[in-house]
Formats: structure tokens, sequence, C-alpha cells
């Protein structure tokens, strides 16, 4: 990933590698929170607790929508807070605990329940962890500027994270699929939870303390503007073309996330190899990291993400519609090369976001950290908020229904048109509307040597 000791943080003082890991390690738990949910509540809610698939989509969909409104809110408040240990990492000093354990008490509701009950209660459960998740979640994620001003520095932080996000993915999806197959799957779920739970927590203070170096550069005061402004944020091109990019390509994600596990156990014949595939994918996904990061140093990012959604939909088409039952190795050898593909997502996204925050200070006057982030996560939230509901949706009007041995053939297809079609639109969509983005490489410098020269 490069050299361990980094040159060009703000003000010129070299980012140790030990603090660009330790603060990458956030992204750990922050993953195993977000991929454990993405991959497997869905399932959980509509196979293992009952609840009907259109109202186990609705739950989830209520949970992203509230995580749509207090994202930015997260994000203003952050901004106003007024912090000698630094505005953001108080936020990951004290949410941390509070993170975790929302996230055990999501796997706790009991199996056998009637179903409005049942739905009542997850929602309730995962309107407390989206909170939490946001407390934590915005604050961390709105550090990168903070810690580095250098462009191709900030994607290269971002990539740290993504490597220690991909580990998020097996630790979560995969250890939640994995459960699900065991004899007494309540005990072992519940075991899970308090275990990832505790991770959660320990990452999250292992970041808090790997920025504590960076909080005096977080505590200078920025100038609050009336909240009607940060409404109006969303009007301007760049601010509503990120946001829209990351809505769209949050629903493609988020499906094909959480229809990992029904396309292995109902076309492939088999829950397990989920995890066989999510390990591939996300191993070649953090593998191919530093491949994708070097090409934006040479490349517009923007044309990389039209290049990763192409390559993206093409295999999940090819893979949705060979994959047949007892194809494991080609459902396998496909999640490989999806990963591969995908993996761009893991990088390049995120860096957009500290770009707009430089971007929009030199263009605007106005310097907004935490709410660029928190509409970037509110954005995120809701496009998986939708993806749950689409997902919940067409399994419905294909005719899925849960807790049985055999799906009729056109609940397959339905299966097959959740995995491979839904993502691939949606993949396309986003990285099309990407290309209307104006914070680019040569933009942010052209507005720094502007500002320099008035």
């Amino acid at each position: 990933m490069g050299a361990a000791v980094h040159q060009s943080g703000r003000g010129g003082t070299p980012i140790p590698g030990r603090s660009v890991v330790g603060y990458a390690t956030g992204d750990l738990g922050i993953s195993i929170a977000y991929f454990a949910l993405g991959f497997f509540f869905l399932y959980y809610l509509t196979d293992l607790v009952g609840i009907p698939p259109a109202l186990a989509g609705t739950v989830v969909l209520i949970g992203k929508l509230w995580d749509g409104v207090n994202d930015p809110l997260i994000g203003v408040l952050a901004d106003r807070t007024r912090a000698t240990r630094g505005r953001k990492r108080v936020y990951l000093l004290f949410g941390a605990v509070p993170f975790g354990l929302s996230f055990m008490l999501l796997w706790w509701i009991p199996p056998g329940m009637a179903t409005r009950p049942a739905a009542l209660l997850a929602a309730v459960l995962l309107l407390l962890f989206a909170t939490t998740y946001s407390l934590v979640g915005v604050p961390y994620q709105a550090l990168v500027p903070v810690m580095t001003s250098d462009y191709d520095e900030r994607t290269h932080l971002v990539a740290y994270k993504a490597v220690l996000s991909a580990v998020g993915a097996v630790l979560g999806g995969g250890l939640a699929i994995v459960v699900s197959s065991q004899a007494s799957v309540e005990v072992s779920l519940r075991l899970m939870a308090v275990c990832l739970g505790g991770v959660i927590i320990g990452t999250t203070l292992l970041a808090a303390r790997a920025v504590a170096p960076y909080s005096g550069r977080d505590t200078v005061e920025i100038t609050p503007v009336p909240l009607r402004r940060y409404l109006l944020l969303l009007t301007e091109r760049s601010v509503s073309t990120l946001m829209g990019y990351k809505v769209l390509s949050a629903v493609a994600t988020g499906v094909l996330t959480a229809a990992l596990p029904y396309f292995a156990d109902t076309v492939v014949g088999s829950g397990a190899t989920a995890t066989w595939a999510l390990a591939a994918y996300t191993v070649m996904g953090a593998a191919m990291v530093p491949v994708w990061e070097r090409r934006t140093h040479s490349i517009d990012k923007r044309h990389l993400m039209l290049v990763s959604s192409g390559l993206a939909a093409v295999l999940l088409v090819l893979i949705g519609f060979i994959a047949a039952a007892g194809s494991t190795v080609v459902f396998v050898a496909g999640a490989a090369m999806l990963g591969a593909a995908m993996s761009a997502y893991l990088v390049i996204p995120p860096s957009l976001v500290p770009d707009l925050v430089d971007w929009y200070q030199h263009e605007r006057g106005e310097r907004h950290e935490s709410v660029f982030f928190g509409l970037w996560m509110s954005s995120h939230q809701i496009g998986v908020g939708i993806a749950g509901f689409v997902l919940g949706a067409c399994l419905s009007l294909f005719g899925y229904v849960g807790q049985v041995d055999t799906q009729t053939p056109t609940a397959v297809l339905g299966v097959r048109v959740a995995f491979a079609v839904l993502p691939a639109v949606f993949l396309l969509g986003s990285a099309l509307l990407l290309q209307r983005y104006a914070a680019t490489r040569a933009a942010l410098a052209s507005a720094v040597e502007v500002g320099a020269t008035s």
C-alpha cells in the first residue's frame, strides 16, 4: 500500500503509518456492523424470525429513512461541537459503547413471535442502531480532510480504510451467514452478536486513540451557517450529483449484498456457498484496491467508476443466469471476478467527499466537513433502505416464500433478477450520473490556484 510514513499531511506534517493504520482500523468495526446487516439482516428477518419479505423490506426501509434524517443532522451537530479533544474524536470516544451494544441487540429478536410484534421490535431496534451508527460513522468519515489536505494522500488514506473494510465484510457478512447454517442458530447468532459487538467497540476506541495527534486541527471553530443553508446545499450541482450517485450506487450494492444468501441457497443450492463467494469477492476486492488507487493518479475518478460499473454489470448478468444448482465453482469464481471489478467502489467514491470539502471551501468560502459526510452517509443509507424495499418487493412479486424447502421456478427467476439485473441497472445509472461531478483533480487545483492569487 506504500510507505509507512506519508509526507503530505496538512501543513507538511508527516502522517505516521501507525496513525494511518490505527485510523483505518475504525472502519473494521463500522464495516462489520454494516455488512452483517447488509448481507444477512433481511434474510434473518424473513427466514429465521419469520417476517414476510415485503414487511421485512419495509422494516429495513424505515431504519434507512431515519438514517437519511439523522446523518446530516449529526453532521451539523459535529461541525458545531466544541471539544478540546477534537470535535469529531469525542463522538468516537463516547459513542463506541452504545454503538456496539445496539448492534448486539439487533440479533436477539425471539423466533416464533407474532408477525406484527416481531416487525415492530425489529423496527425499534433498527432505529436505535441507526442512531448510534451515525453518531460514530459520520464524525469518523469526516476525519479524512482533517488528517490531510493532499488530493492523492486522501485517496491513499481511504485505500487503507478500504482494506480494513474488506476484512469487516468477511467478519460481519461471512460469520452471519455461517451462523445461519448451525444447528442451534439462536444461540450461535447471539454469541456472534456479542463477539462482533465487542470488536466494534474496541476498533472504534482504537481509531479515537490513533487520531489524537490531529485533535488540535479539529478544534478550530467552523463558522456556522443558518440551517436552511444546509438544505440549499443539495440544490448545487456537484453536491446533488455526488449524493444522487451515492443513492443509486447504494441501491445497487444493497440489493446485491442482501440477495447473496437468497441466490446461494435458492439457485446454487447451498447456503454455505455464500460464505465462500463472499470470501472470494472480498479477498479479490481488497487485493485490487492498490491497482485502482494507482490509476486515480493518472485517470479521472469519474471515468474509472464508469469502467468499474460496466464490468460489474456484465459479470452480474453472466453469473446470475449461468449459475445453477451445484455450480459452486462457477459461482465462487464469478464472485472473485466481480470483487476485482467492484474494488473501485471501496476506494474511489469515499475519496470524492473530502475532495468536495476542499473544492467547496475554495469555490464558496464555506467549509462543511461533517455536513458533507453526513449527507454522504444519509444518501447511502437511503439507498440501502430503498434496496431492502426493492428486494423485498421483487421477491414478493415473483412469489418467493420464506421458510419453505423448495421455491417455485418463478420464485427462482425472481432471485436471479434480484441478484443480477437490478444491481446492474443501478450500477450503470449511478456511474453515468457521476460524469456530471465537477470537483475533479483539475477543478480543485484550479480553485486552489485562484484562491492563492486572489
